[in-house]
């Protein structure tokens, strides 16, 4: 009989590893990036899981867990963690501290990390995160080297990393590409939250038909709509004010349609930039709209928000100087009622109607 050598033996195959699955938040920065980190995972060969849509369990569980002073979407990111607790093995949570040159993101997303590390310290149940920073204001701390030490961290190589980075970039561009041409952005963030692959072998995804697009006749009012994208598109925490817009025949337009050359052209006569970069994106998009045709603004901010208070404010008052525009500031909390919130758009859009059918009428009368 032969014997074998111990030494000359092939050690078993181990079994193949299940690939990471990655966690990520459907709050605060989750409405700006869903494309860029749910390609880079993918191609990497993670596996996504996406937390469940706001609802009132969540939003409590948040406010449970949060310090009185954090913002409506910071409570909910808190809900949105721990609803990912064994549905993950690790959740995103990328430390933004800036994304453009001499800009901030508000202090609360410096500190989010900890703030959930916190939490979880004194209540548990919340999944391991993983966490980068991402900071431009440091020689390439953008996000390319926030994803790759992510993926390091999770044991997969450089170079891997750079080519799924690659793929990440183009799924973003994409994304930013179709906001710009007009498209409603719960619309086109909804093409990353449904595919498990996200991108065609082609790179792009195809245009949308034209049944998925906003209305541009001439005949409904046009309404700009404003405010942190997490506290705009998130149905629950804006009391689905865009579907209520829409049912009313209104059209709307967001600052994420207005590209970042035409924010910096609208804000060029201020004395001072902002600090922070959503403020930013908000206030020269809503100035640019408003020198546009629109028929009013409405100005969405979350309660105990530091920028939105400064933001909306300057928003107002360039609303009443180009050409006094109709100016609604709807202030969000986990106490605000949906009765309220349709009261006063109920009211705000009759004035806007007024308004438009006296401007017509003087503009008949005149012809």
């Amino acid at each position: 009989m032969k014997i074998t050598s111990v030494l000359t033996m092939r050690p078993p195959k181990a079994e193949v590893e299940r690939p990471p699955v990655i966690g990520i938040p459907r709050a605060l920065g989750y409405y700006e990036y869903l494309p860029l980190w749910r390609a880079f995972f993918e191609a990497l060969g993670c596996a996504v899981a996406l937390s469940p849509r706001t609802n009132k369990a969540l939003l409590d569980q948040g406010v449970r867990a949060a310090v009185d002073e954090a913002c409506l979407p910071v409570k909910m990111y808190y809900g949105h963690v721990k609803a990912l607790s064994g549905k993950a093995d690790h959740v995103f949570t990328p430390r933004i501290i800036s994304v453009q040159p001499k800009t901030y993101l508000c202090p609360k997303f410096l500190g989010l990390p900890d703030m959930i590390r916190g939490a979880a310290a004194f209540d548990g149940g919340y999944p391991p995160l993983l966490v980068v920073d991402v900071n431009t204001r440091l020689p390439g701390g953008g996000w390319e080297k926030a994803l790759t030490e992510a993926a390091r961290k999770l044991n997969f190589s450089r170079n891997r990393a750079r080519e799924a980075f690659k793929v990440a970039r183009k799924a973003q561009d994409e994304f930013e590409g179709r906001l710009l041409q007009g498209e409603y952005p719960p619309i086109a963030l909804a093409r990353w939250e449904k595919s498990g692959r996200v991108l065609e072998p082609g790179g792009l995804l195809p245009r949308l038909p034209s049944r998925h697009r906003e209305p541009m006749t001439g005949e409904e009012p046009r309404i700009a709509v404003a405010g942190h994208p997490y506290q705009l598109f998130d149905p629950f925490t804006s009391m689905n004010l865009l579907d209520k817009l829409k049912s009313r025949g209104i059209r709307m337009v967001t600052p994420m349609a207005v590209t970042e050359e035409k924010t910096r052209v609208a804000t060029s006569h201020l004395p001072k930039r902002l600090f922070w970069s959503f403020g930013q994106q908000m206030l020269g998009g809503s100035l640019h709209l408003l020198k546009g045709p629109i028929d009013g603004l409405i100005y969405v901010a979350a309660f105990g928000c530091g920028p939105d208070s400064l933001v909306g404010e300057m928003v107002e008052r360039h609303a009443r100087r180009l050409g006094n525009v109709p100016y609604l500031l709807l202030t969000v909390d986990e106490h605000t009622g949906e009765a309220g919130v349709v009261t006063r758009l109920e009211a705000f859009v009759d004035l806007v109607a007024r308004r438009r059918e006296t401007a017509e009428a003087a503009t008949a009368a005149e012809g």
